[in-house]
């Protein structure tokens, strides 16, 4: 793929990163885990000018409301490589819909080890993740042109994944369906979602009748100061998705299962 770079200019020098582990409750495990984000997080605000990646522009709020916000999940993400037991030293994680990488790069860069595919359906927002694969120097990461709809069918993503994720780009059904069909059986899915879910979390059950899943958890993160409230779902793939789902493009979002028709 070539990759379009935005017209060379001068970059701001921001600094190392509030987001940097310790405030979350997290351990980044190299050294260089910090380097790497603060390098994101200047080339996203760089790219951010010509391409619309973010609405979020200041380097501060940046740190904590985007990469602040992907690192709380790795607690979540650790105790699920832990779960797949020996499968864990090569667990494959997919991120749906990750726009510029988040949660997904942001967890792959301070989780190394992670086999790492993100995925999204605007060409320049995947233009921008291979800009950064390159610049950080990333093995083991890949960056996919394409929609979960798609995918879901495709038998080289179809049950592939220990781990799959999603921000806030669909309701729960909907989120489920798109990513379910990805995970193998035995795997989990991760969404962070906001504080109000309750409508969503009955929904989804009924949802997951259909789709194979189970909720575990859906468990509120520790307050972190100038953090917005989230709680993290975590769902099980206990039963294989039946082979019609997902259904076509922009059905799941548009008419999500589980929801009771008045």
């Amino acid at each position: 793929m070539t990759v379009v770079t935005p017209d060379a200019a001068s970059t701001q020098e921001i600094g190392t990163p509030r987001a940097s582990g310790a405030q979350f409750g997290v351990s980044l495990v190299e050294p260089t885990v910090a380097e790497r984000l603060a390098i994101y997080r200047d080339d996203l605000l760089h790219w951010n000018q010509r391409f619309n990646l973010t609405a979020i522009t200041e380097p501060d709020a940046v740190d904590r409301r985007l990469i602040g916000d992907a690192l709380r999940l790795l607690p979540a993400v650790d105790e699920i490589v832990q779960r797949l037991g020996d499968q864990g030293a090569s667990a494959r994680l997919i991120d749906v819909g990750t726009g510029a990488g988040l949660p997904g790069l942001v967890i792959k860069i301070a989780r190394p080890c992670l086999d790492v595919t993100l995925v999204d359906a605007t060409a320049k927002k995947i233009s921008f993740l291979q800009h950064m694969i390159e610049t950080l120097k990333l093995d083991g990461v890949q960056a996919i042109h394409g929609r979960a709809e798609e995918l879901g069918h495709d038998r080289r993503f179809r049950g592939q994944f220990g781990i799959a994720t999603a921000r806030a780009v669909a309701s729960l059904p909907a989120l489920m369906e798109l990513c379910l069909p990805l995970v193998k059986l035995g795997g989990w899915a991760v969404f962070p979602k906001g504080a109000e879910i309750d409508d969503e979390l009955a929904e989804a059950e009924r949802a997951n009748r259909t789709l194979g899943g189970r909720i575990d958890s859906a468990r509120t993160l520790e307050y972190v100061q100038d953090a917005p409230v989230t709680r993290v779902v975590i769902v099980a793939k206990i039963h294989e998705t039946p082979n019609r789902f997902p259904r076509r493009s922009g059905l799941p979002a548009k008419e999500p299962l589980g929801r009771i028709r008045p």
